[in-house]
């Protein structure tokens, strides 16, 4: 396959997995809406996110697993088996099943030691309803990747954005009598949906590679498979439950804060699941072969370009979000969401940019390090990054409540990327960084600036509403004025991947670029 088919392939499976995810992101607000509108920022919902973080860490952690295991389905001599590996995401499903349902009571008491009684009630009823959730989404993450090995993202994509409607339906059709559970019901819903059809399209596609020998299953093989893939992926495990810290110890502070909390993060994950997370998705099962003859390659010509299309997309969704989407949320459910949640949604969207930029390089990284076989140094990282990550949120804590334990969220993962890129690209990372550095600065700051602008000509006019309207549509319109100038090379590459026959690029007419 030529350089510029091999970059249009990736192009084209990283914008499918990034619609797949914009789609599930879309139908999840919606719900959040609802039931923002439903159930309002009290104890008991603080009781529900807290249940509703441990499946979005684990979902997380699913879908990790894609980027794991695919160099293991891939290898060219020591190659899982396809029966082997369906049959130890089996066993590692019956560790959750265990924790969710018998040990619902003692797992809700480690998660939110801040909240009252009847707050930790509902993450007692919560947490088997999301733990049958996160066993489809697991053994769903295992059908998508092995069509990512067979290059079948588009049934991947469709799976997830079926799963994602279904999982809207339902809640619309339970929030009436389910109250604070009717979002595990829709997660339930959606994972069934999408399993479903992952599982449907592996029985219909062909192997892209000759398939490995099968083995007999036996209790010992499935144990050493399992500790093979969860120590591979611990590293993701623990990198996303940094979140279950952040938010544990925001319980402590005023009621309502975790639920606002978890708004701001559901929307700031998505928005890096959905760039740089389906980049390093795309990229993974390629980038295990390609190490076989540059190893370089698999951190220079990947990370660097990645990030930079991530926060081109990620700084102004996350500028929108601070300077118009929370004004209208607090306009459109007044009742529920007063001023002080508006403006602590302000704050915390705000300082989850920082973090956004460190998880972009982290999920740009990981899957490059696990392709140069460095999966065991990432892992020994694990208790040095959860140890950094309680310090700096006790810290901030300590000094501003919980504004302080979200201010402190980026520094754990920041320098983890650091020591990863040292590490992987240690010729180029000095380089990288600069890069990557003056990348985050140029978009965050074009963004801010944008958006800021906006808000302020927005303020004038006294309405809230009509504020915000004018801070979001005037700050998208000067974004995208000035982003051509910014960055032409990455508009570019952006355009040529749309999957739309009349949209050329307007740079059509001069040599291809590079990929940047």
């Amino acid at each position: 396959m030529t350089e510029k088919a091999t970059h249009s392939k990736h192009a084209r499976a990283g914008m499918l997995m990034a619609v797949a995810t914009f789609a599930m992101a879309a139908a999840a607000a919606i719900q959040a809406a609802l039931y923002l509108h439903s159930n309002g920022t009290d104890a008991l919902t603080d009781g529900f996110f807290v249940a509703f973080s441990l499946y979005t860490v684990f979902g997380v952690f699913s879908q990790s697993i894609r980027v794991t295991s695919a160099p293991l389905l891939v290898h060219p001599t020591r190659a899982l088996p396809l029966r082997e590996f369906g049959a130890t995401l089996v066993f590692i499903a019956l560790a959750v099943a265990a924790l969710t349902v018998p040990l619902a009571h003692p797992l809700s008491v480690a998660l939110a030691p801040g909240l009252s009684d009847a707050g930790r009630s509902v993450t007692e009823e919560a947490l088997p309803i999301l733990g049958g959730a996160m066993i489809l989404q697991l053994w769903a993450a295992g059908g998508a990747t092995v069509l990512a090995v067979r290059d079948r993202f588009d049934a991947v994509a469709g799976a997830y954005i079926a799963g994602a409607g279904a999982g809207l339906l339902t809640y619309l059709v339970s929030s009436g009598g389910a109250g604070e559970l009717s979002l595990a019901y829709s997660m339930l819903a959606m994972a069934v949906v999408t399993c479903t059809l992952m599982l449907i399209a592996v029985r219909r596609s062909q192997p892209a590679e000759p398939a490995a020998p099968a083995r007999p299953l036996r209790l010992r093989l499935l144990i050493a498979d399992a500790g093979l893939i969860l120590g591979r992926t611990s590293i993701y495990l623990a990198f996303n439950a940094l979140y279950l810290v952040t938010l544990a110890l925001t319980t402590s502070y005023a009621p309502g804060d975790a639920t606002v909390l978890s708004y701001a993060y559901l929307f700031a994950s998505y928005l890096v699941a959905g760039t740089a997370f389906a980049l390093g998705m795309s990229r993974i099962a390629d980038m295990s072969r390609e190490v076989r003859t540059d190893e370089l390659k698999a951190v220079g010509g990947t990370v660097p370009q990645g990030f930079r299309y991530s926060i081109l997309i990620c700084a102004p969704a996350l500028a929108a979000f601070v300077a118009a989407g929370a004004p209208i949320i607090g306009v459109a459910f007044s009742a529920s969401f007063d001023s002080g949640d508006v403006r602590i949604l302000q704050e915390f969207g705000a300082l989850l940019a920082v973090w956004t930029v460190a998880a972009l390089l982290v999920n740009l990284l990981l899957p490059a390090m696990f392709a140069l076989g460095r999966a065991r140094f990432t892992n020994l990282l694990t208790p040095a990054l959860i140890a950094v990550h309680v310090a700096a949120s006790l810290l901030g804590g300590a000094l501003f409540g919980a504004v302080g334990v979200v201010g402190a969220a980026f520094v754990a993962p920041l320098l983890f990327a650091a020591t990863m890129l040292r590490v992987g690209a240690p010729s180029i990372a000095g380089h990288l960084a600069r890069e990557t550095s003056r990348d985050a600065l140029r978009f965050l700051l074009l963004a801010g600036g944008c958006y800021g602008l906006g808000a302020a000509l927005g303020a004038a006019l006294g309405s809230t509403l009509i504020g915000a309207t004018v801070a979001g549509t005037l700050g998208s319109v000067l974004y995208l004025a000035l982003l051509p100038l910014v960055a032409p090379s990455q508009v570019d590459v952006v355009l040529r991947a749309l999957p739309l026959g009349f949209l050329k690029s307007r740079r059509r007419a001069t040599p291809a670029a590079p990929a940047a």
